[in-house]
């Protein structure tokens, strides 16, 4: 088994050489934490709002991936303008990319609801520590040691329109892309755009009885190299108090996942992903912890939100 486990640490390190090293970090309570794949999402929730989460991934799994992700968002005032502050650290394997994105969204109302504009700019410091790769014959010269911390600048763009009861969205989290260079032993601009992530959000709120409610909403993630990958989520809302809700992600996993509100200002959410691709077997599966706060007591209570 630890063969086995060895074996696929070394291909996954091996495979990271040749990808990039820019991705939009994975979360699966994603409805809560908008600012990780859409800067319109600044300022949506009427209220300043701070969100932290921690995804521990393929638990079990040698060099699997950890993320954490801070997020700080407001409308600023009586204007349209919505401010945001994204602070994220990701590590897979022995790389590890940590960001700091400031985003500036203009919202307007249209028809019944509102049409939020965003955009995104900051930078990412890129690490490698490929010294740590268990390697089958030694003395491997690109692997021999580190790679220094490499400070690169990104942006990113989206359009997120929203009512009381249904949401879509369009973004583009990352519009630059980097990608590690073996012969150069660093990392460097991308020119081709076959890893970029066009994505695509969008859900509705069905009021069932006074106290019931079911949320479905999907979220399309579009690679030119690897794909589409589709996430299908239902929550039930129960008295705006618990959300139950179950979620699959093509050819990746399936989702359970619970959100308690023991106030309106407060939410705590769990979510567990139960593998379901090549490397199920090597992991106990993912989990995930979020935490919210809203300052906005009185906006929560006159008008929950429901995204």
């Amino acid at each position: 088994m630890r063969s086995i486990r060895s074996i696929l640490s070394i291909a996954g390190a091996l495979c990271a050489a040749t990808l990039v090293a820019q991705h939009t970090p994975l979360t699966s309570q994603y409805l809560f934490n908008g600012l990780v794949i859409n800067p319109a999402y600044a300022g949506s929730r009427d209220a300043l709002t701070g969100n932290l989460t921690h995804r521990q991934q393929w638990v079990g799994f040698e060099g699997a991936p950890i993320t954490q992700t801070i997020s700080i968002h407001s409308p600023v005032g009586r204007t349209k303008m919505g401010l945001g502050l994204l602070l994220y650290n990701d590590r897979i394997g022995v790389s590890n990319e940590t960001g700091v994105f400031g985003n500036y969204a203009y919202r307007v109302r249209m028809g019944e609801g509102k049409l939020s504009l965003g955009l995104g700019a900051g930078f990412t410091v890129l690490r490698a520590n490929w010294a740590d790769v268990a390697l089958q014959q030694d003395n491997d010269q690109v692997f021999s040691g580190n790679t220094q911390a490499a400070i690169r600048p990104n942006f990113s763009t989206g359009a997120f329109y929203y009512t009381k009861t249904w949401f879509v969205g369009i973004s583009m989290p990352f519009l630059l892309v980097h990608r590690y260079d073996v012969s150069d032993v660093g990392f460097r601009f991308d020119q081709e755009r076959l890893d970029a992530q066009p994505m695509l959000t969008g859900g509705y709120v069905l009021e069932l009885t006074e106290d019931l409610k079911l949320k479905p909403s999907a979220l399309l993630r579009y690679r030119l190299e690897s794909g589409m990958q589709v996430d299908l989520s239902s929550n039930l809302i129960i008295k705006d108090k618990v959300w139950a809700g179950i979620s699959y992600r093509t050819g990746d996993a399936i989702i359970g996942m619970v959100e308690v509100l023991p106030t309106p200002q407060w939410r705590f959410g769990y979510a567990y992903d139960l593998g379901l691709s090549a490397i199920r077997p090597y992991h106990s599966g993912s989990h995930e912890l979020l935490v919210q706060y809203e300052f906005g007591y009185r906006i929560r209570v006159r008008d929950p939100r429901y995204f």
